[in-house]
C-alpha cells in the first residue's frame, strides 16, 4: 500500500511539474511579457517602464508599453534608413522634457527599457515629419510582419503587432 501511495505522489509531482512548465512558457520564454520574432521582452522591463514613466506619461498601460517595446527596434530602424534616425541623446532629451514639464526638479536616471520608449517616440515623430506616404506604408508593412506572442498575463494579440488588454478568464466572475 505504501508503494502505491508513493507512486501516486511521484505521479502527481510529475504532472504538476509538467503543467508548471507549460504555463511558464506561455509567451515562449519564462519571465517574458511577450516574445517578438524570438526576442523576449522581459516582464521586468515592462514593470520598470510603468514605474519610471507612469508619472510623466498619463494613460500609459501595460499593453501600450509592450506594443511600443515590441515595435521600437523596427521604428528606429526605419527612421535611420530614411535619414531621420534617433540617438540616445534625443531620447534622453525627450525624457528630460517630460520630467521638467511635470514640475519635478531632479531628473532621474532611466532604464534601457524607458530609453527604448523614448527612442520609439522620437523616431515615430521623425518619420511622421517626413510626410512621405511610402515611408509610412513601409513602416506599417514591417510592423504588420512582426511575430508577437503575448503572455496572457500581460495582454493578448491585437491587430498587427499591437497588444490588446488581457482577455478575461471565463471562470472569473466580477463582483457586483
Amino acid at each position: 500500500m505504501a508503494r502505491l501511495t508513493k507512486a501516486r505522489r511521484i505521479g502527481a509531482l510529475l504532472l504538476a511539474l509538467g503543467a508548471g512548465a507549460t504555463l511558464a512558457g506561455c509567451a515562449g520564454q519564462p519571465g517574458a511579457a511577450a516574445v517578438v520574432d524570438g526576442d523576449a521582452i522581459p516582464a521586468s522591463d515592462v514593470r520598470e517602464v510603468m514605474t519610471e514613466l507612469g508619472a510623466y506619461f498619463q494613460g500609459a498601460t501595460v499593453p501600450n508599453v509592450i506594443t511600443v517595446l515590441a515595435q521600437e527596434p523596427t521604428v528606429v530602424d526605419v527612421a535611420a534608413e530614411h535619414g531621420v534616425g534617433v540617438s540616445d541623446e534625443d531620447a534622453a532629451k525627450l525624457l528630460d522634457q517630460a520630467v521638467t514639464a511635470s514640475g519635478t526638479k531632479d531628473v532621474p536616471t532611466f532604464s534601457d527599457a524607458s530609453m527604448a520608449i523614448a527612442r520609439y517616440s522620437v523616431a515615430l515623430t521623425n518619420i511622421q515629419g517626413l510626410a512621405d506616404d511610402a515611408v509610412t506604408s513601409e513602416l506599417s508593412d514591417r510592423l504588420a510582419n512582426l511575430h508577437v506572442e503575448v503572455n496572457p498575463r500581460y495582454g493578448s494579440n491585437g491587430e498587427g503587432s499591437n497588444v490588446a488588454a488581457p482577455e478575461p478568464f471565463p471562470w472569473i466572475v466580477a463582483s457586483k
